[in-house]
């Protein structure tokens, strides 16, 4: 299973007294029997100078110079990704994730280098010569028992990240976190703010893109305490609502989350039918294109996340949540990253969550309004939908049967097919500015909501020729 072009590194790493280990989570992938996404090779024996030399010809480029980490040019490793180390000891000087002073020690053994690493299921050592592994700290054992345990308590403490890094590690390559590291966790909620907000964004990533149930990685967020810095989220775990003395009256009805109608979501509250909702969007998310993935991802945990705010009891209505979770949703995205595209994808999917089901009946125009509304990408809104309408346990967003009955989802099917229709292009504007111009009209304040007015004729009767629309913005007549 070992690459040849790694075989090849490693007998030249051998042939100078140095000893190569893979390390991290290639080892989990080789002992599931999968191909590494990522090769880490932590090099013994050698020093750090004379690492470099030998990795010289095949242009290195060191990454973190305080690290000491030699990542090599993936075009001469055909395809590969490998980064190459030796080991060290790290002791924490700030707050930063660079706050971090390296003693590079070659003689180091695996056991002592290990100590640093954060699970003890990323502690294991693989002999890439001989195919044995050194183990000092049972990381067989809990990779498979699906336990994620820390590997030493004074270390792991250092870099609170590794809350998140358990957040998702446990969601994808274990089950449950132990109590103990739990419990360290919990400890650790006050070092949030030190956290850089690229490497949040990072560990939502692999969450969202990688794990096959989100949810178990959201649901230890909530156990370990961590949700609170998280409050778009939180809100929905924990509903404020019930601070209010009005609501009060219904506690006995519900538990401590956002309420929602039993007849509509027998699953439970927001939060509950969220988790569902982003499990069933992992689920479908290799159908999604790879540049939308990570915000319908984003859309299915950000979806409801304007019901805690219009929540009102005691019939759990939330008229307007789509709209007022748009700003809210940005503000959790704008505190992690300013990918423009990812947000305003995931904007018009919180926004127009709810159109589809609404539109089952409606007139050409107004799917054409969507197509335009959702920047031509119907298709995303027809699985979101699908996704959110199985957001409980007996459903699927893969709907053929309810109940033992033919089932066919009308709202995400009219998506398809109006995606299929009107394809990712802009419908094309029949009348533009210079026929304004032409018939006599100068550039001003009214101009665009004369075009706007246009628009919306052509996408209602399309049979309309550029003359009757011309006639139509000539007419037209701004509300004051």
């Amino acid at each position: 299973m070992i690459p040849q072009t790694v075989s090849n590194l490693v007998t030249l790493l051998s042939s100078h007294g140095a000893k190569a280990y893979l390390v991290g989570g290639a080892v989990i992938d080789m002992r599931r029997e999968q191909v590494p996404k990522d090769w880490d090779i932590e090099v013994h024996g050698i020093s750090m100078d004379k690492l470099e030399g030998i990795l010289e010809e095949l242009c290195p480029k060191q990454c973190g110079q305080s690290f000491g980490i030699f990542k090599l040019p993936s075009a001469m490793m055909n395809g590969l990704d490998i980064d190459i180390s030796i080991p060290r000891r790290e002791s924490s000087i700030g707050t930063s994730h660079t706050d971090f002073l390296c003693d590079f020690d070659p003689d180091m053994t695996p056991e002592e280098a290990a100590r640093r690493r954060d699970f003890t299921i990323n502690a294991m050592f693989y002999d890439i010569a001989t195919g044995e592994i050194v183990d000092p700290y049972g990381g067989l054992k809990d990779l498979k028992d699906g336990v994620l345990r820390m590997t030493c308590p004074e270390k792991f403490i250092e870099d609170p990240l590794r809350a998140l890094r358990a957040m998702q590690l446990v969601a994808r390559k274990c089950k449950v976190v132990d109590p103990e590291t739990t419990e360290t966790i919990r400890g650790m909620v006050d070092s949030f703010g030190s956290i850089a907000r690229e490497r949040i964004y990072e560990e939502f990533k692999k969450l969202l893109l990688m794990a096959d149930k989100p949810s178990v990685g959201l649901t230890f967020l909530k156990e370990c305490g961590w949700l609170a810095c998280f409050p778009e989220l939180y809100d929905l775990a924990y509903w404020p609502g019930w601070e209010e003395k009005e609501n009060w009256q219904f506690k006995g009805q519900f538990d401590e989350g956002c309420p929602h109608n039993p007849e509509w979501h027998p699953e439970g509250n927001v939060w509950i039918h969220t988790l569902h909702v982003v499990d069933n969007a992992a689920s479908v998310r290799e159908l999604i294109p790879e540049e939308d993935r990570l915000a319908f991802m984003f859309g299915a945990l950000l979806h409801d996340v304007g019901k805690a705010a219009t929540t009102v009891l005691p019939i759990c209505g939330a008229i307007g949540h789509d709209k007022i979770g748009v700003d809210i949703s940005c503000s959790f995205l704008d505190r992690m990253t300013n990918e423009k595209k990812v947000i305003e994808t995931v904007s018009n999917l919180v926004h127009y969550h709810m159109q589809p089901w609404g539109r089952r009946e409606a007139k050409d125009g107004s799917w054409k309004r969507l197509h335009s509304a959702m920047n031509e990408r119907l298709d995303l809104l027809g699985w979101f939908s699908r996704c959110d309408w199985a957001g409980r346990p007996e459903r699927s967003p893969w709907p053929t049967t309810e109940k033992g009955e033919d089932f066919d989802h009308v709202p995400s099917k009219l998506c398809f097919q109006w995606h299929e229709d009107l394809g990712i292009e802009p419908i094309k504007k029949v009348l533009m500015g210079r026929h304004l111009k032409d018939a006599g009209l100068k550039p001003g304040p009214e101009f665009t909501p004369r075009l706007d007015a246009a628009f919306e004729a052509q996408l209602d009767d399309p049979e309309l020729t550029r003359p009757e629309l011309l006639e139509i913005a000539i007419n037209f007549k701004p509300k004051k």
